[in-house]
């Protein structure tokens, strides 16, 4: 099953205890999502929402709360910053 080798990468102990502070900080680094990413999952996850039909409203209103939040993220990331100019 291809589970397995991702599992036992997981669940792999490490062989310095010392070093297991600075492992957690590369992991929470390298797996860190965008916000372009996440507006776009909330997108798909929201048009999945609508299409059920057992799905409430508060979980529509969460679901739209988060993709805006994102979205709000996402376009501050984007807006260019003050730029300096010298007065000649």
């Amino acid at each position: 099953m291809p589970w397995r080798p991702i599992n036992a990468q997981v669940r792999k102990p490490n062989s310095n205890d010392d070093n297991s502070e600075s492992d957690e900080d590369e992991v929470a680094e390298t797996s860190k999502i965008s916000n372009s990413d996440a507006f776009e999952c909330f997108v798909i996850g929201l048009m999945w929402l609508e299409q059920q039909t057992d799905s409430a409203s508060t979980e529509l209103m969460i679901l739209k709360q988060l993709r805006d939040r994102a979205a709000e993220r996402r376009h501050s990331c984007l807006r260019q910053s003050k730029l300096q100019f010298k007065l000649i």
